[in-house]
Parts: structure tokens; C-alpha cells; sequence
């Protein structure tokens, strides 16, 4: 952890890296270990991924370390690289990819249709595969930058933006067809 801490410039950065680094390291580590079946291989996945949180480390707020939400995306980012160094292992070449509901329930029916409505949505989003519920996540959920999420998921920004363009599509068409 040392020479992370030393990879960062300011104290509060230090600070917040080393919050994430005793609360996740080890979910991270089962992360890597669940894909990659090699606890050795799994150490070096878990020092890259922190490596790419380094990187992203001004995004995160520090009251949110503790959330869910950052939890998932240190899974995320963990579950990527992962992916990426076993692809890597088994010289698999990676496929190359082309690149605001807002409302306000005045009743309880109002309220049901709602929440029949975002169940259908959850529905429609497990039906995506995983390339775009990744960039999906990290684009919405957590607010990063295409570049931000290039770095985390290893893949180039056109590659982020042609992802997330296809996933809103895709959403759209099973919506659509929910709704028939």
C-alpha cells in the first residue's frame, strides 16, 4: 500500500485511497480469484485495478466510499481487468466493437405504475449483456467520463461511446417490445 499511497500527490487523496484500499482490496482479490482461478495471477489483477482506482481517484467522493455504489464499482473495475488479463492469458483477441426520466407521483396509482414500470426497466436491463451494463453503470451510476470509463474497462473511448449508443438502443427495443 505504500507505493500506491506514493503514486498519489495529496494527502486527502492518500487518505481516501487507503479507505477503499482496507474496505474493497479483499472483494476485489475474490473478484479476480472467482475469474481467474490463480490466487498469484489474482494479486497482480488486484494491484492493476487499484492502479486504474489511482487513476479515477478525484471522481470518488469521500462520502460516498462506504456506499454501495462504490463498492460496485470497485467490483467493476476489478471484474474488467480481471477479463482483460485472462484474455490476455489465453491470447483470446478481443472483439473489436463500432464504436432523464424525471417524475413525480401525485398518487398510490400513480405510485404502482411507477414501480411496475422501473421493475419492467430492471427486467430490460438484465437482458443486456455485460459490455453494456458495464459502460452503462459506470456512465450513469456512477458519472464517469468516456475517458475515465476507456481506462477502467481497457478499451478505447470510441469503444465507450459506440457501447453506450448501442445499450440505449438496445433498452429501447426491449422497452418497446415490454410495452407491446
Amino acid at each position: 500500500m505504500i507505493v500506491f499511497c506514493d503514486m498519489i500527490g495529496s494527502e486527502g487523496g492518500q487518505k481516501k485511497f487507503r479507505q477503499i484500499y482496507n474496505l474493497y482490496r479483499r472483494t476485489m482479490y475474490a473478484v479476480a480469484v472467482d475469474i481467474i482461478k490463480d490466487s498469484h495471477e489474482a494479486e497482480d489483477i488486484l494491484e492493476e485495478s487499484l492502479i486504474k482506482v489511482i487513476r479515477i481517484l478525484d471522481e470518488i467522493h469521500e462520502s460516498s466510499i462506504k456506499t454501495k455504489k462504490c463498492k460496485n464499482l470497485m467490483i467493476t473495475i476489478a471484474k474488467n481487468t480481471a477479463i482483460d488479463h485472462w484474455r490476455k492469458l489465453q491470447r483470446i483477441p478481443l472483439p473489436i466493437e463500432d464504436t432523464k426520466i424525471e417524475d413525480t407521483c401525485q398518487n398510490v396509482e400513480e405510485l404502482y405504475i411507477d414501480t411496475e414500470n422501473f421493475k419492467e426497466l430492471l427486467l430490460c436491463l438484465s437482458e443486456l449483456d455485460d459490455i453494456y451494463l458495464d459502460v452503462l453503470n459506470l456512465k450513469i451510476l456512477h458519472h464517469l467520463s468516456s475517458k475515465h470509463i476507456a481506462e477502467i474497462l481497457n478499451i478505447s473511448e470510441v469503444n465507450v461511446n459506440m457501447r453506450f449508443l448501442r445499450a440505449k438502443k438496445k433498452l429501447a427495443k426491449k422497452w418497446e417490445e415490454k410495452k407491446r
